[in-house]
């Protein structure tokens, strides 16, 4: 409303030299930030404002966020992930000669974007490796225990022909099938959550790298547990079908409760990673103008 109504606020600055843009980029306000995107051919003009100090608008955002701006999501390494999308718009509409000039101090942006995130890198770091090992294990231990069962079918084999004996029953395929998906499953997320372990964690690796392996790798764990549950489900379909038709109806419920239990537990970390994803994707989109 303010734009609106004075958009010469715009040219405005305060005692150090920055204008309303240099202020929203330091302070992480995006609907403020975007009005860059409204002033037309004037935006290049904004861009070469220098505050008393010479840091351009691209040393603004080189510095930390405010913590209260870092806590719209939690997690040091999403957090991370905010800071590298603010730095990487704001490099793309910079002009060329001043995307690496340095201020009154002889600090380039990048310099003070290192300089001033080295202690959120080392924190995303440790949680990002805290959250790979933790479903590291779990994956290795499902891994363990659908590659025992392959060779270890219900039913047992025939000792003539050395096949299942169960090897023509629907549930055995179901078995098979589910089975054969948990192993698989659990090998990529175990693969995957070790590249995470092994990586580098530069600053870029924080964008779009560690983020999106974390999101596969929490995928083909969820999949790979509720295969286990239905090879585990079938199992007992195949052994106690022939009796009380209860027991396996009752073991198969039973079974909906690790994957439920995982959701629920789970579901706090997922919305962080998605919601911090849109978050990055939606920061730099206004939804309407603010001059008209």
């Amino acid at each position: 409303l303010v734009m609106s109504t004075y958009p010469d606020l715009i040219w405005e600055l305060n005692t150090l030299g920055q204008s309303i843009i240099h202020v929203a980029a330091l302070h992480r306000h995006s609907s403020i930030f975007n009005l860059i995107h409204e002033i037309g051919q004037t935006k290049d003009f904004v861009l070469t404002f220098m505050d008393d100090e010479g840091s351009t608008l691209l040393h603004c955002v080189a510095k930390l966020a405010p913590q209260e701006r870092l806590n719209i999501v939690s997690g040091a390494a999403l957090q991370m992930m905010l800071e590298l999308s603010w730095f990487e718009e704001v490099k793309k509409i910079m002009l060329p000669s001043f995307i690496e000039l340095a201020n009154h101090e002889g600090i380039t942006p990048r310099e003070l974007f290192i300089k001033d995130h080295q202690e959120l890198l080392k924190k995303g770091e440790s949680w990002m490796k805290r959250t790979a090992n933790s479903c590291m294990v779990v994956s290795t231990l499902i891994a363990t225990g659908v590659f025992s069962a392959a060779f270890s079918v219900p039913g047992g084999n025939n000792d003539n022909l050395g096949s299942p004996n169960y090897l023509t029953k629907p549930w055995f395929m179901v078995f098979a099938l589910s089975d054969a998906l948990a192993l698989v499953s659990s090998s990529t997320s175990i693969l995957i959550f070790l590249s995470i372990l092994i990586s580098r964690y530069a600053e870029e690796d924080f964008l779009k790298s560690l983020p999106l392996k974390l999101i596969f790798g929490l995928v083909a764990l969820f999949i790979s547990i509720i295969s286990m549950m239905v090879s585990f489900s079938s199992a007992f379909f195949i052994t106690y079908y022939h009796g009380t038709t209860w027991v396996p109806i009752f073991i198969a419920s039973l079974a909906i409760l690790p994957i439920t239990l995982f959701i629920f537990l789970q579901y706090p970390l997922w919305y962080d990673i998605l919601y911090s994803t849109y978050i990055c994707g939606s920061l730099f989109r206004p939804s309407k103008r603010m001059i008209h």
